[in-house]
């Protein structure tokens, strides 16, 4: 009969079942996977980028969109598109330079509509998703991309670039190109005209690691400078030890029983004007951006019986008088006043007064 006490053999058990215990509690990265500090800078990295293509995007067609609340995941291709009904639109805007690897977004086909139509200055979003209404939404989010490869090397200190963006239908979802494997997929709100939809974003999980890597390695070499410039011997603050730390901007002696404790005053550097949010200076991003240019012979009011009893000979009255110039409007806005003209066969127009900057700012509704 036992005494309770634990034979050599038992304890030799307890001690190696604990050995195993510890060696399960290594954690090991699983491959395919973001880490949580990755995904933290992903996620932090994705709400800035929403900030910048949705001020983009509201910039090139003068609407008020709202591209936000970025949500991650990380996919399969099959649990993907189980959740796609439809037809869907990607635009293919794979990394080349910088960072490597497939990158796309894909959106619903009414979205894609939507997002056409505030390119070409529709109001609304109906009809077939012609070549023109896919140049215009290829056009839309290679502005956009733009911004946001701007935002990464901003964050990462190197240069991203992406292929030429095309935009392709997809009406199976099982055609969708996407990488091998696991990929991150990166879900925006997007909000313009009160209409609500989604904007994936598919990215290369080893593109999404690159990245994020290379934030953290940028937070890393910050830190060892700041910690190079540390003080160090006697200089160095020491937990539990009183110190007389005079107030910034003071000088200050070393204090007798302290060491030799160097305070210097502050230098800040000189405030300057810098850019403010929402400011872009990069004016190459919207020279391919279409407008659409209107020349205006005059304008004139009728009543509904007037327009119903219209035929042909019919004349209207307008309000310029002859020889008066024509107005130029972009988009709807004043910009200048010309003169028309017959340049073979065709009729133009010789701009010969520019709309002031000051006139055009105070014609904006």
């Amino acid at each position: 009969m036992s005494d309770g006490s634990l034979s050599q053999e038992e304890i030799d058990a307890l001690l190696q079942g604990a050995d195993d215990l510890g060696e399960m509690a290594e954690p090991e990265e699983t491959p395919g996977q973001l880490t949580e500090g990755e995904k933290n800078e992903i996620r932090a990295l994705s709400s800035e980028i929403a900030g910048f293509m949705g001020a983009t995007l509201s910039t090139i067609t003068g609407k008020n969109t709202q591209i936000s609340n970025p949500k991650l995941e990380v996919l399969t291709k099959d649990v993907y598109i189980s959740g796609i009904t439809g037809k869907a639109v990607q635009i293919i805007a794979n990394y080349n330079e910088g960072v490597t690897g497939k990158h796309s977004y894909v959106i619903s086909e009414e979205a894609a509509k939507q997002v056409a139509a505030l390119m070409m200055a529709q109001e609304g979003d109906e009809g077939e998703l012609t070549e023109m209404a896919l140049s215009a939404l290829t056009e839309g989010f290679s502005q956009m991309s733009g911004a946001s490869n701007n935002v990464i090397e901003d964050k990462t200190g190197k240069p991203v670039k992406t292929e030429s963006l095309t935009a392709e239908i997809r009406e199976d979802p099982v055609d969708l190109d996407t990488p091998e494997g696991n990929f991150l997929r990166i879900r925006y709100d997007f909000v313009s005209n009160g209409n609500s939809s989604n904007i994936d974003e598919i990215l290369d999980i080893n593109a999404a690691k690159s990245i994020a890597g290379e934030i953290l390695r940028k937070k890393g070499v910050n830190v060892q400078q700041m910690g190079a410039q540390m003080p160090q011997g006697d200089n160095v603050f020491q937990p539990g030890l009183q110190q007389n730390v005079p107030a910034f901007g003071v000088g200050a002696d070393s204090t007798p029983g302290m060491g030799n404790v160097g305070v210097q005053s502050v230098q800040f550097a000189p405030l300057s004007a810098g850019p403010q949010p929402g400011a872009t200076g990069n004016i190459g991003l919207l020279m391919d951006v279409s407008m659409q240019l209107t020349v205006e012979l005059g304008r004139t009011k009728m009543l509904i019986k007037d327009i119903l009893g219209m035929g042909e000979g019919t004349i209207v009255e307008l309000d310029k008088l002859a020889g008066e110039p024509v107005d130029l409007l972009v988009n709807g806005k004043l910009i200048a006043k010309g003169e028309v003209v017959v340049i073979d066969e065709n009729f133009g127009v010789r701009v010969t007064d520019i709309i002031s900057p000051m006139a055009r700012i105070s014609n904006i509704e």
